[in-house]
């Protein structure tokens, strides 16, 4: 027979298994011993406060976590609940700190997704398997995490790869290939070794041949969660501490600082930090500067943007404002102005900014003022550039830091080698008496324009012209109206070569898109085939050599001779159409080979016909 006094103290006692929260339960067990019953002395109910705690297991039977709590391995007490931490059917939901138990906090509302850690005062949130994988497959957001996961995946392209690939595209210019590759693999060095220390070093033991670096991370991060299963979202202290000041401390310290002061008089090591190299291209026009910047930007990681110089003003003034070369750049890097300061900018037709002397009591808004807004863009500084879908008025703006962005300027300076002979004191007319060639880009254009005469031997002409490109220096290019502030700033001078007729008979059938193949192209879409034999390829090349538009000029002669057979082929039945070097000279026509004799009915539709007559033809040919 039970008494009311046993029920009520099995009550009392279950109550306190299932995790009520109380400093000191005093339980009275009532048993019978023949007819006299007596009390057992106190028993006591550790609190969720303390190591050790008393749940109750899935069959109902209590068990007392204070007797073997001592005997628990740690891993043991980091395995925890994957409901949300109510306390059964598990084991307890522990503090990544400290390891001691957490309480659940009391809440308006019911959950049991916010504990907290009564020793450190630290709230945590549980998380479930949802936000576990969410959390997991995240991607970094920080540039520094996208760079370093980058860098462990794939390393950047050796120079004689990134050579290689351009010889696909661009014949000869074997020194600014050189420049080119080495410049964009010291870039790809400089963004890595100026990431802080400290993710560099976690980027080195991370970094295993067995398993690719994301699977490290995702690794890394299932043990993280699989340790604690808490996020720490807010850290309060009995001080007062602001909701969240602990997490604001972590980043802090992970973060690493940078000395400033006194620490820095007191250092004895300094992590050295690299610095940018700008190029600059100098050639004549058709040399390929531009090719090789276009051909460049397609085997690049990093963002890549053509941005032309004619188009620039100073501010202020109507045209585009400097900040529109960050623009481009950001708009290449997808807004995101992490990649975009990892980039790599080309500035064509830089020559045209030159200023012109003269003109000294006005201002040169489109010369020499946007080489003065190009310098702080050049050496690093911090540019307010116009956010996306965003007038520039309304002062919505996005910073980016130009200090890793670097900076390949290219173009002709027509008339620079007028200055270097000058300056050498050769060609001077007379008994050295000094030539009246003034300063400034025209004067230097014009003199080019005065010593070019068609009786000079064009392969003499150009031999001499590269002659002189290779022995430029900053004062030639100071001479010719760029600012010294702007030159300082573009260390690397690279002249180009001009091309002779052996490169260019190359450039008509060698590269992957070359001039040839193209017209060919154009005319297998007629089902047509275009020959060109070898000496109709040296007779163009020769052409073109005289006008003296380099790889340029070899479009402008296969389009003049290739306008009579692209007017007859179609809708013809011409098979074959074939060059030599006759019918470049304009000594004959081109050839044609056409198919067998068709019946007289398609060859009326084929042909030719009057618009008047053509309905009563079309219909003829369908009977």
């Amino acid at each position: 027979m039970s008494c009311p006094c046993t029920s009520a103290a099995r009550l009392l006692l279950n109550t306190a298994h299932r995790g009520l929260s109380c400093s000191r339960i005093q339980l009275y067990s009532l048993s019978r011993q023949g007819s006299q019953t007596h009390l057992h002395p106190r028993v006591r109910v550790r609190s969720f406060s303390e190591t050790s705690v008393c749940y109750a297991s899935k069959d109902g039977t209590t068990k007392d976590g204070g007797s073997d709590g001592g005997k628990k391995s740690i891993s043991e007490g980091k395995r925890l609940s994957g409901s949300g931490g109510s306390g059964k059917g598990g084991s307890q939901l522990r503090c990544p700190k400290c390891g001691d138990p957490c309480t659940h906090v009391e809440t308006f509302v019911s959950s049991t997704r916010f504990v907290k850690c009564e020793k450190c005062h630290h709230f945590f949130v549980v998380l479930s398997e949802t936000d576990s994988k969410k959390g997991l497959n995240k991607e970094p957001e920080s540039a520094a995490e996208a760079v370093k996961l980058a860098f462990a995946q794939k390393p950047p392209p050796p120079p004689k790869k990134i050579y290689a690939y351009l010889d696909k595209y661009v014949v000869g210019q074997s020194y600014a290939k050189k420049v080119l590759a080495v410049a964009v693999y010291n870039h790809y060095k400089r963004i890595y070794n100026n990431i802080p220390a400290g993710s560099r070093q976690q980027v080195e033991v991370e970094k295993q041949p067995t398993l690719t670096p994301r699977e490290l991370e995702m690794r890394r991060r299932e043990d993280e969660y699989r340790f604690t299963k808490l996020l720490q979202i807010a850290g309060i202290s009995p001080h007062g501490n602001a909701l969240g000041a602990s997490m604001q401390q972590q980043a802090s310290q992970q973060a690493p600082q940078e000395k400033r002061g006194g620490e820095v008089l007191d250092s004895t090591h300094t992590d050295i930090k690299l610095e940018k190299s700008n190029i600059i291209l100098l050639g004549p026009t058709g040399s390929g500067k531009t090719l090789l910047a276009q051909t460049l930007a397609r085997c690049l990681d990093v963002p890549f943007a053509i941005c032309d110089c004619t188009t620039l003003t100073q501010a202020g003034y109507v045209g585009e404002d400097i900040e529109s070369v960050i623009a481009k750049l950001l708009q290449d890097a997808n807004y995101s102005v992490d990649k975009a300061q990892q980039g790599i900018v080309f500035l064509d037709e830089v020559d045209k900014i030159g200023s012109v002397p003269g003109i000294h009591q006005l201002r040169d808004v489109g010369g020499e003022g946007v080489q003065q807004g190009l310098l702080k863009l050049l050496e690093g500084t911090i540019v307010n550039v116009p956010e996306k879908n965003s007038r520039k008025l309304r002062g919505e703006t996005v910073q980016v830091d130009t200090t890793n962005i670097l900076f390949v300027a290219s173009g002709a300076f027509n008339g620079l080698d007028r200055i270097i002979s000058r300056r050498k004191n050769e060609k001077y007319l007379g008994f050295g008496t000094p030539s009246n060639l003034g300063k400034g880009r025209r004067a230097a254009a014009a003199a080019d324009l005065a010593n070019t005469s068609g009786e000079t031997d064009t392969v003499a002409e150009l031999e001499e012209k590269d002659r002189l490109l290779k022995h430029v220096e900053a004062r030639d290019l100071i001479e010719f109206g760029m600012i010294p502030e702007f030159v300082g700033r573009l260390p690397v001078v690279v002249p180009l070569h001009s091309l002779d007729e052996e490169t260019l008979v190359r450039i008509l059938t060698e590269p992957r898109n070359a001039v040839v193949p193209q017209y060919q192209a154009l005319f297998s879409m007629d089902k047509c085939e275009l020959n060109v034999n070898q000496d109709a390829l040296r007779a163009i090349a020769k052409m073109a050599l005289e006008r003296k538009t380099g790889a340029r000029g070899l479009r402008s002669i296969m389009e003049k001779l290739l306008l009579e057979p692209m007017f007859e082929v179609p809708h013809s039945d011409i098979m074959a159409v074939e060059l030599d070097q006759d019918v470049v000279q304009g000594k004959a026509q081109p050839r044609y080979i056409r198919a067998p004799a068709k019946e007289s009915a398609e060859e009326e539709y084929d042909s030719g016909i009057e618009e008047e007559n053509w309905p009563r033809q079309a219909d003829a040919a369908n009977n």
